[in-house]
């Protein structure tokens, strides 16, 4: 079963960014969208995913944010 899920990292939040683009390269291959980075990248990164469960599951949760993608059926 795929679902979506959003990424946020805070710069305010040390090694955060690294942690989320680390994610990222290990899990793209497997995921079915990834979106551009959509945070202001000045003090917000963030990015909208979609992928099967097991990989989505993954997400730290500290990295895991809530919004419209997150909440919309694939």
């Amino acid at each position: 079963m795929e679902i979506r899920a959003s990424i946020c990292a805070l710069t305010d939040n040390a090694g955060e960014i690294d942690e989320a683009e680390r994610w990222l390269d290990t899990y793209k291959a497997a995921l079915t969208f990834v979106s551009e980075m959509n945070g202001c990248g000045c003090c917000v990164f963030s990015w909208d995913i979609q992928g099967p469960y097991e990989v989505i599951k993954t997400l730290p949760a500290h990295l895991s944010a809530g919004g419209e993608w997150a909440s919309s059926m694939p």
